[in-house]
């Protein structure tokens, strides 16, 4: 359960900001490239703060590409992303200018292109909040590389990676703020050419009432939740499940799903595919599981490690940037050394088989959570700059 010192802590803090928080109705356009029911953390931030926003009484419109699917409300527009990209770039540059002007604040999570060009010539102020290295994401799903992103920053790049590093950095420059979950990505926009002043560093959070404690029966050894995408290290995990008898859950879809479980099924492991779920039941899926492991080579501030925290779930997650940050090293859970992954089996049983350690890093995690990662927090510092 959670810590009653904490819950307390909550309700301070929740009376405590709110009522920092004027009732108002300006305006926010809210930019993305993928919104749900697609995954993935600019789906993941879009969704849920602009719930928030609402909240706080401002004015909402979101603009995001999507495959498929009408919008489903009149504060949302949809543009389909068909087999003419140009087309659909264009239409996307001018429902961003039709649905905005020199008053309304926007933030792009996505699309930044599309957001420079949609505000050059009308004089509109933007705030860019940057979620990884698009550039690098593209090349990785393409093939194109074979680099980790650190190594990508100083790669010598094809003529089409180059000019799409060159478009992403002119839009982060002309933009009012960017924003940064970690400070990998900090050091990264400098690269890019942003300067140091306007990078606002603000983790990734989540709503501590949507992801709690309590005592479900365990169903799981061992769950993750993330895209099916090549840097997530999902055939690994697979084969240590496999190797090591323990059961795995996997939460999210992507393009290695049918892959992955051809893999999973070639010796019927305990390998459960539960595909893009809504937060409660992700959230039941993690109380229902012992441990939780990340093993991407990448991330920002992983938002599944944070919903793990708040949930009271040790971590289990290699030794990147991204994952450094969330995961406090012997505290609330394990980092494993980028060179040591082969050792990942072990670590897992290790872990499986010390209840009490178990919990006390749960315990840890949960109250971490409530601390730096708490949605009610970071959407205020977020605002604050948007305001600014």
């Amino acid at each position: 359960m959670p810590n009653k010192k904490y819950n307390k802590l909550d309700k301070a803090i929740y009376s405590k900001n709110n009522a920092k928080v004027m009732v108002m109705s300006r305006k926010v356009l809210l930019i993305t490239s993928i919104f749900p029911p697609q995954s993935g953390g600019p789906a993941i931030f879009t969704q849920r703060f602009g719930k928030w926003l609402k909240s706080k009484n401002y004015e909402l419109f979101t603009i995001s590409y999507l495959n498929g699917m009408k919008s489903p409300s009149k504060d949302l527009e949809l543009i389909e992303l068909g087999s003419n990209r140009l087309f659909s770039f264009i239409k996307f540059i001018l429902a961003i200018k039709r649905n905005s002007d020199k008053e309304t604040i926007i933030l792009a999570n996505g699309a930044f292109v599309e957001t420079y060009l949609a505000c050059l010539f009308t004089k509109r102020k933007y705030v860019a909040k940057i979620p990884g290295d698009q550039v690098w994401e593209i090349a990785k799903n393409k093939s194109l590389t074979t680099c980790g992103i650190e190594e990508f920053q100083n790669q010598k790049m094809r003529p089409k990676t180059y000019l799409l590093r060159r478009l992403f950095s002119v839009a982060y420059k002309n933009s009012k703020f960017v924003i940064t979950p970690s400070n990998q990505l900090k050091e990264f926009a400098t690269k890019w050419g942003v300067s140091e002043d306007k990078i606002k560093l603000i983790f990734n959070c989540v709503d501590p009432l949507e992801f709690t404690t309590n005592n479900s029966i365990k169903k799981y050894d061992v769950v993750t939740v993330c895209r099916l995408v090549p840097w997530k290290g999902l055939e690994e995990l697979i084969t240590c499940a496999k190797l090591n008898h323990f059961s795995l859950a996997i939460v999210g879809d992507g393009p290695l799903r049918t892959s992955l479980e051809k893999l999973a099924n070639s010796d019927k492991a305990a390998i459960h595919f539960m595909g893009n779920l809504e937060n409660y039941k992700v959230s039941q899926i993690l109380s229902q599981s012992k441990i939780f492991v990340l093993n991407s080579e990448y991330e920002a501030t992983s938002y599944a490690l944070i919903e793990a925290k708040m949930c009271g779930l040790p971590i289990i997650a290699k030794e990147t940037s991204g994952s450094t940050i969330v995961v406090q090293n012997k505290i609330d859970g394990l980092i494993i050394n980028k060179n040591n992954s082969d050792q990942l089996g072990q670590i897992i049983n290790n872990l499986l088989q010390d209840p009490v350690r178990i919990d006390k890093f749960g315990s840890e995690a949960r109250i971490d959570a409530l601390t730096r990662f708490n949605q009610e927090i970071n959407f205020l510092q977020l605002l604050a700059v948007l305001e600014s």
